[in-house]
């Protein structure tokens, strides 16, 4: 919790640091939330098995309209948005708040994610509930559904949460069960590539994509190639001011000029920011804030009793990957997510063998 609040002092000393100062307050107004950590995490505490069900049914609920209304506006136009992901492009969230379709993305792997932990956690006392099986339902759609989705942050995300998942699993089922598991880790990502063409579009893509990265072609118009174009822009300015940064409210320009000295050839309209919390945070307030949200991001990896909190690992595994390609940490709807689910996953006591399947 500590944590928090120093990493939210080293971007208010970056205020200072800022020549536009309308913008840095803007930027300090949307991370407010992260002061809020400690309320959120106390507020989980007394929260029972009951109420983690209910709470994951009304998340993924709530994922869940949205998803299946975007799912439905792409296969209504499923020519058009194969050839567009083709290009570079995503789908459309439709009816989704008003959020983008990466940061949908990455809430809709939490939400799956919660809802997985809390399923297993339920399953000897509410397997014959109508809140437990719904909550199955919403969770089997909304994870076939970010597969059809196709964006590629939240399924790196969810699967790297996925994976810390499988070894909590691996680690209190009985041998016999294990080998099922094992089967469902190839069986179902399997499946989910041979039944989505827009999945197999994106794969194709990335391809694509890397192979403009590998051979050092033109960037442009190439969605992961001009985000690598991105991260060595920001790189190059971190090192010309590692320890204070560019200030707040001035990162966006100046990360936006230097442009003309990393690569020239780049369109103004393709000169972003570097979509990477770590290397965002450093460009804004510095090292040693970057390296403060790295210590939030990995809270989880310290044992608590002698024991692995895997439900708290699996969610910074998730946010952390997801913020290599999305920061996280620079619009609400995504700030509040983050504080929610690592307090979700920190109130959480570490699964032992009788709470397994």
């Amino acid at each position: 919790m500590l944590g928090f609040l120093l990493f939210y002092l080293f971007i208010v000393f970056s205020y200072f640091n800022s020549d536009n100062h309308a913008e840095a307050l803007r930027i300090l107004g949307l991370k407010i939330p992260l002061l809020l950590f400690p309320l959120v995490y106390f507020a989980m505490q007394p929260l029972q098995k009951k109420h983690h069900l209910t709470g994951a049914l009304i998340i993924n609920y709530a994922l869940y309209v949205p998803a299946i209304v975007s799912v439905y506006n792409y296969l209504s136009n499923k020519e058009l948005f194969d050839d567009l992901i083709l290009q570079s492009k995503p789908l459309p969230i439709e009816f989704g708040y008003g959020i983008l379709h990466i940061q949908f993305s990455i809430l809709l792997a939490c939400g799956i994610l919660y809802g997985l932990f809390i399923l297993v956690r339920n399953y000897k006392t509410s397997q014959h509930s109508l809140l437990y099986y719904s909550l199955v339902f919403l969770v089997a759609c909304n994870f076939i559904f970010i597969h059809i989705l196709s964006a590629r942050t939240g399924l790196v995300g969810l699967y790297a949460g996925i994976g810390v998942f499988c070894i909590s699993l691996l680690a209190t089922l009985p041998f016999k069960k294990t080998r099922w598991l094992l089967l469902a880790i190839v069986i179902v990502p399997t499946l989910m590539v041979l039944f989505s063409s827009s999945l197999q579009n994106r794969i194709k893509n990335t391809v694509a994509d890397l192979n403009v990265v590998l051979e050092n072609k033109d960037a442009n118009d190439y969605s992961f190639a001009m985000r690598v174009k991105a991260w060595q822009n920001a790189v190059d300015v971190i090192a010309q001011n590692p320890i204070r940064g560019v200030g707040l409210g001035d990162a966006e320009q100046v990360l936006y000029n230097n442009f003309s000295e990393v690569d020239p050839t780049l369109a103004p309209e393709n000169r972003k920011n570097p979509h990477f919390q770590f290397l965002e945070t450093a460009v804004q307030s510095g090292l040693i804030a970057a390296f403060l949200y790295l210590v939030i991001v990995f809270l989880g990896f310290v044992k608590t009793n002698h024991r692995f909190n895997f439900e708290l690992i699996a969610f910074s595994a998730l946010l952390f990957v997801a913020s290599c390609f999305e920061s996280v940490l620079e619009s609400q709807s995504n700030v509040i997510p983050f504080v929610f689910f690592i307090a979700i996953g920190l109130a959480q006591q570490p699964m032992k063998k009788e709470t397994a399947i």
